[in-house]
């Protein structure tokens, strides 16, 4: 729920008017960054903007074309392939885990069977944060796969049928994309690659185990060196890498749906699928929502162990936001935050 309130929060100050432009605001915060530095992309009706606040780890490339980890970012990339999947009758937003899971399955709550798969997109399934057996850290994300995910799916139980509360859920999310790939017979890998970055134009945007196409930011923990982190079960939830010139791609699709090859499955996406519970938020597909419609925006902030991220988007003022960061001492909404 922490993670609901920070971007909910964000979201709302970025619908509030600012004195700073983003490439100020990191500027501005850069006392606080120990090591790696800031990207931003800035699109407004006055023109875009990339920058990079501190030093680059390769000035020989511009700030928009160095490659970060964009952590929970992906789960708005999971919820565009599951409005795919439901326009191509793979699946119903309704269509429960255990039916997708397979008929030999068995829960030890029949509960964790009948959740949806909108639950699981919109953090409302009543499912943790994390599993139980996921016990090392963001070093376990390399090791964690599907086989120790369906295990623990099976005994997990429920206090009462969902849908819960909005409450934050990355193996929710994972469980998602693992249950729409399925369907297609492919993996979650292959599905987002082939049906939301390829007809998006997104060409440096790919999961954390394949080769970046790019110069990948070093990632640090404060001062010292950090991880890159790799994913199996948990890729629909945060595995993407991207660049600011991607990001700033991709919101514009999310701003302008009926520009893009996919506006049936972005406006499918987009839509309010539940309340967030804060502030009057709202839930899509993946992204937080919030603001009347005049100033609706859509936002989500990403965090792994050595980077942080965060993306809004308010259609009706033309403007997309990215922040992108190697280091994991602030938050991306911090430097939307900063543009007060």
């Amino acid at each position: 729920m922490r993670q609901t309130l920070a971007i909910l929060a964000c979201l709302f100050a970025v619908c509030s008017g600012h004195a700073k432009t983003l490439a100020e605001a990191a500027e501005s915060l850069t006392p606080k960054l120990p090591a790696g530095c800031i990207v931003t992309a800035e699109q407004t009706p006055q023109g875009t903007r990339f920058a990079l606040a501190v030093q680059s780890p390769d000035p020989t490339q511009a700030p928009e074309t160095l490659v970060f980890e964009i952590a929970s970012l992906t789960k708005i990339f999971t919820g565009i392939l599951l409005a795919e999947a439901v326009l191509e009758k793979k699946v119903t937003l309704d269509t429960t885990v255990a039916e997708l899971v397979g008929p030999d399955y068995k829960f030890a709550d029949a509960r964790v069977g009948r959740i949806t798969l909108k639950q699981l997109s919109t953090h409302t399934s009543g499912l943790p944060r994390m599993p139980d057996n996921f016990t090392n850290g963001f070093k376990s994300y390399a090791t964690y796969d599907e086989a120790l995910m369906l295990a623990w799916l099976a005994k997990v139980e429920l206090k009462k049928d969902a849908p819960y509360a909005c409450s934050y859920s990355n193996i929710g999310v994972s469980l998602l994309g693992y249950l729409v790939a399925k369907q297609y017979g492919k993996s979650w890998t292959d599905c987002v690659l082939e049906k939301v970055c390829k007809p998006l134009g997104l060409t440096h945007t790919q999961p954390s185990h394949l080769p970046s196409l790019g110069t990948l930011a070093p990632p640090y923990s404060g001062t010292k060196p950090g991880i890159v982190t790799t994913f199996q079960a948990f890729a629909p939830a945060g595995s993407l890498r991207s660049t600011a010139a991607d990001m700033l791609k991709f919101g514009q699709a999310l701003a302008n749906p009926e520009r893009t090859p996919l506006k049936d499955a972005l406006t499918l996406a987009l839509q309010a699928h539940a309340d967030a519970n804060v502030n009057g938020g709202k839930v899509a597909l993946g992204a937080f929502r919030t603001g009347t419609a005049e100033r609706l925006a859509y936002g989500h902030d990403g965090a792994t162990a050595g980077y942080r991220s965060s993306i809004q988007v308010v259609p009706a003022q033309a403007t997309v936001r990215i922040v992108l960061m190697n280091n994991n001492t602030m938050e991306g909404s911090d430097i939307l935050k900063a543009m007060k």
